[in-house]
């Protein structure tokens, strides 16, 4: 069985950028691992990033195109936000209900958690191990 890893909206977005802070990540992940994301959460999450960027001028339009591209191209594993939502409804005391549903997807794979979220990777209690901070 391939491995799995679960990949935060925050992890995503600095991988598909290649920011300093991406390519390290991209270095965490196991060779042959299979990314996950919990399907809708993630789209939502991370497709916002390019437009807020490009209203800011972070980032050239050509770039932010390019971003963009790698975001809605990467074939990434999905797991449904509705099959999460009873067990991330578990862990409601300690982080939000959406980084639930990625700790939900981790546990459930038996695997960690891609994020740069200091904050979730901090929580207590967190079931699943988690990489990038």
């Amino acid at each position: 069985m391939t491995a799995a890893i679960v990949i935060g909206a925050s992890a995503a977005v600095e991988i598909v950028a290649r920011t300093e802070t991406g390519v390290r990540l991209q270095g965490l992940i196991p060779a042959g691992a299979a990314p996950w994301v919990p399907d809708g959460l993630f789209d939502a999450a991370v497709l916002a990033v390019p437009r807020r960027w490009e209203l800011r001028s972070i980032l050239p339009p050509p770039q932010v195109a390019a971003v963009f591209n790698r975001l809605t191209t990467w074939r990434l594993r999905r797991g449904g936000v509705t099959t999460l939502t009873t067990e991330a409804w578990t862990l409601r005391h300690n982080i939000t209900f959406t980084d639930a549903c990625y700790v939900a997807l981790a546990r459930r794979l038996d695997a960690p958690l891609l994020t740069t979220d200091a904050r979730l990777a901090a929580a207590p209690n967190l079931p699943v191990r988690t990489l990038g901070t």
